[in-house]
């Protein structure tokens, strides 16, 4: 509710008649509430015909007046004020309708208030259709400016004219603005309205005549406006001895109209385009509006069509019904015998697509179309309209087009991205869009060859300036990838490729060629790089033709050979006898390809020609487009016989259990793997076994093997896990030790870890400068490093970036490292005791095995060293290793 304490200090007279003619609802009421007067649309509004009014409280004609607005009423009289308010109002009948109240005194005399000036709107409609409020905006905007109406009075004997303050806020006057008939008609506008509102006062000047005129004005702001002006004469002894009404600001309903009036001009202007195909159909699908622009376009006339045909006359039976059963999927109903007509009574349905029209004269006209629906004030579906525009001149380059952009396409596949152009001559250089992007420089720049040079690498930059130069001189481009230092700080790793154009003297004139950003591959090529050292095993990749073309560290250890005695060499030189193994992977059919699995009884062949007996895991790989053999190879020279004896002989895996268990009191969680995971498996396998030497159905021992191979595959997974812990309680030699740099260790990591370090955000930080290296088992240290780092990353806080922190220290021989986060954090007291427990796990994580803590631990004493932790949830972990 608004309120304002300014008071009108003029008297408002007031009169019966004055009152009756306001064109709204007004009422006039004296201190006790009483009416004075009210206007014909007061008593229709508020259904007051044919009762008594004059005189009488307005309490007792409405006694469901709220106790609120009476005390409103009250304090209007006593203090003076104007109240603005939209209220609901409800009638004896019950109905209940929103009102714009406008409530301010009216006085008797000099700072007397004589009563209340009432003056209501209804503005239910304007609620009730929220749903067009868009559209009725600008109108309701315009009722509520209506509303403010201002009274005026020319006393003819003392030659006074009294304005209220509604009518200066029209005029935009100041409040002690005095006005004359003079001064008041230097409002209005000269050539138009001037001279016919002189001659509406003069008549009413000498006979008394009544008006209700528009006209516009200028007001003292120098802004037009149009107002209505409603005026009565007040005739004592046949003489004009006053005239008196009110004035309302109608500028916006004026220009509401004369918007609507250029807006029906322009939408009968689209209509009667030829250009464009409008016409429209009715709720039964009979066309009642064809537009000159689809007269044009079909052949037919507006008076052959409307009321006549519906659309079917001109559209193929197959693009109708394909039109019906999108639309009918889209707004989920049925396609069998659906009707956009019927079926969609309240929908808002916009096609767009394009459409075969077929002419009268037989020919048919491709158009892009847009089918809408009409509606009537109820919101109800009556019909639909089209909208169509011939695109026959689009389709008639529509091949040349889709030539030209299956080239582009073409090259954008073979370039990669960014696309350049060096023109020798006149040194002008032209990027494409994505080379742009790549650099993160703003397409508004004109590139020359040194806004590319500047972004290069400063180290890289003598690279790129030899392979120009080489260009110019034996016109061959030779490819080349170098660092990128975008515009906002960026480095990516990017390909360049490109051709050298010559002349007829055979003259460089022009270089052009690609760019691509091969940031992610370097990143996975990295990654990839890192798993494969950190892996235990030697990794072999080779070809179908069983041509070695990546290696790591570990097969270098293993056949003693460097990486140029072992790449693009032949795989059954060093391993023989596995190609009918490698042939298994049927590379003639990569959707048949199959994991091949474990294979044992091989000979491997070191440099030296010293055998050794491996196992290997091999299974086919998609690598650049190719596929090729991943060979896992682990040297079982130790272990091959209890390994053997494992695999083959299921009847002594629990034996071979419990002995692997009681060699070392340090490994008594397994018990619950050798116990559940061993022989669940194992008596799994003699129950299948036992139906398959019992069965004569073939179908079904055909599919015992697959249940065969489930069972084996878990138990070979679980026995991977208890042969690595078990290998790593086990004794090793001289041979495993070696002097290793922690910052190398620690590189090797991120590496590896590469991924869920740029996913996570993780901050990794080290201090080695106290102790740099360390003499100890590589492989051990990599896996602590890698099973402490990851597990920080695993559990790290939801709520911040995790943030790694690993010292290194040497007091008096005695080596010590820290890992310190800011992760999740342990509950010691709760979880201490099982803390490098097999199978333990503290957090709810996907990945959360309860293997790596167990692991760990297990490497660091068979190496003499020990392994604590101290932590505090929500703050983080610290896990201390004393090697000594």
């Amino acid at each position: 509710m608004e309120k304002t304490t300014k008071k009108s200090k003029s008297k408002i007279p007031y009169h019966k008649i004055f009152i009756e003619q306001a064109p709204t609802a007004i009422a006039m009421f004296d201190k006790n509430m009483c009416y004075i007067a009210a206007s014909n649309c007061w008593i229709k509004d508020y259904k007051l015909q044919g009762i008594e009014i004059i005189g009488h409280s307005h309490y007792d004609i409405f006694p469901e007046i709220t106790q609120g607005s009476k005390e409103l009423h009250q304090e209007c009289i006593d203090k003076g004020i104007d109240v603005f308010d939209e209220i609901p109002f409800t009638y004896k009948d019950g109905t209940v309708k929103l009102l714009s109240w406008n409530i301010h005194a009216w006085y008797v005399g000099k700072n007397e208030i004589g009563g209340l000036f009432i003056h209501t709107i209804d503005i239910t409609p304007n609620k009730e259709y929220e749903l067009k409020k868009a559209r009725t905006k600008e109108i309701f905007e315009q009722t509520k400016e209506t509303a403010k109406i201002g009274t005026w009075e020319e006393n003819l004997s003392t030659q006074k004219v009294y304005w209220s303050t509604m009518v200066k806020k029209i005029y935009e006057v100041s409040d002690n603005y005095i006005p004359t008939l003079t001064n008041t008609l230097n409002f209005y506008e000269t050539d138009q309205s001037l001279p016919q509102v002189s001659f509406i006062i003069n008549e009413a000047l000498h006979k008394g005549s009544s008006f209700d005129y528009e006209a516009e004005i200028i007001t003292a702001k120098h802004n037009r406006k149009w107002i209505r002006v409603v005026g009565k004469p007040e005739i004592i002894d046949g003489k004009v001895t006053r005239i008196f009404g009110i004035i309302q600001d109608i500028s916006a309903a004026k220009s509401a109209r004369t918007q609507l009036s250029q807006a029906h001009a322009q939408l009968k202007a689209i209509y009667n385009s030829e250009s464009i195909s409008i016409f429209s159909t009715d709720s039964t699908g009979v066309i009642n509006h064809f537009n000159k622009g689809a007269e044009l376009l079909l052949g037919y006339s507006a008076s052959e069509m409307e009321h006549k045909e519906s659309p079917m006359t001109f559209l193929p039976m197959d693009e109708v019904n394909k039109f019906r059963r999108d639309i009918a999927l889209q707004y989920g109903k049925n396609p069998d015998n659906f009707s956009h007509y019927k079926d969609l009574p309240v929908e808002n349905v916009n096609d767009t697509r394009e459409w075969t029209y077929i002419r009268k004269d037989g020919l048919t006209v491709p158009v892009q179309c847009t089918v809408s629906s009409v509606k009537d004030d109820l919101g109800k579906n009556i019909g639909f309209i089209v909208v169509s525009t011939d695109i026959s001149d689009l389709k008639a380059y529509q091949n040349e087009i889709l030539a030209k952009n299956q080239l582009l396409n073409f090259a954008e596949q073979m370039t990669m991205i960014g696309h350049w152009q060096w023109n020798l001559a006149s040194e002008s250089v032209k990027w494409s869009k994505n080379l742009y992007t790549i650099a993160e420089v703003d397409t508004s720049v004109q590139p020359v060859f040194d806004t590319f040079f500047s972004l290069v690498h400063p180290e890289d930059q003598p690279l790129i300036a030899e392979v120009v130069d080489d260009a110019m001189r034996d016109k061959k481009f030779e490819s080349v990838t170098i660092r990128l230092i975008t515009t906002t700080g960026k480095t990516r790793m990017v390909h360049i490729a490109g051709v050298a154009v010559t002349n007829n003297q055979g003259e460089v004139v022009e270089l052009m060629g690609t760019a691509q950003d091969v940031t992610e591959l370097k990143m996975v090529e990295k990654k990839l790089k890192g798993l494969l050292e950190s892996a235990p095993d030697a990794i072999m990749i080779i070809n179908e033709q069983g041509t070695i073309q990546i290696i790591n560290k570990q097969t270098e250890t293993l056949f003693q050979c460097s990486p140029e005695e072992l790449l693009k060499e032949f795989i059954e030189d060093f391993i023989p006898n596995i190609l009918p193994f490698i042939k298994a992977a049927k590379f003639s059919n990569s959707n048949n390809t199959r994991q091949i699995g474990v294979v044992e009884e091989l000979i491997g062949l070191r440099k030296n020609g010293e055998e050794v007996p491996i196992s290997i895991n091999m299974g086919p790989v998609e690598w650049e487009g190719e596929l090729v053999i991943s060979l896992a190879i682990r040297d079982i020279t130790k272990q091959k016989s209890a390994e053997r004896k494992i695999i083959k002989a299921k009847e002594n895996l629990e034996v071979l259990a419990h002995k692997l268990t009681e060699q070392n009191r340090q490994l008594a969680d397994f018990t619950h793997i050798t116990s559940h995971n061993l022989r669940s498996p194992v008596s799994n396998l003699n129950s299948l076994l036992d139906i398959y030497k019992t069965t004569d159905d073939e179908v079904l021992k055909e599919s015992l093997f697959g249940k065969f191979e489930t069972v084996i595959n878990q138990l070979t997974l679980t026995l991977n896990t208890l042969i690595e812990a078990l290998k790593t309680k086990g004794p090793h030699t001289d041979e495993d030790v070696e002097e290793i740099e922690f910052e190398e260790v620690l590189s090797i990591t991120k590496d590896l870890l590469a991924g869920e370090i740029l996913k996570s955000g993780a901050s990794i930080t080290s201090d080695f400068s106290k102790c740099s290296k360390i003499k100890y088992h590589k492989i051990y240290l990599e896996s602590i490093f890698l099973n402490l780092i990851s597990n920080s990353m695993k559990y790290r806080s939801k709520s911040r970036k995790p943030e790694i922190e690993i010292k290194a220290t040497d007091l008096n021989g005695n080596i010590k490292l820290e890992f310190r986060d800011n992760g999740l954090g342990i509950d010691l007291e709760q979880h201490g005791h099982k803390l490098f427990g097999l199978n333990k796990v503290f957090h709810r994580h996907p990945d959360a095995k309860g293997v790596g803590l167990f692991l760990t631990k297990s490497q660091i004493e068979s190496m003499g060293g020990t392994i604590s932790a101290s932590s505090k949830v929500d703050v983080g972990t610290t896990f201390t290793i004393n090697f000594n």
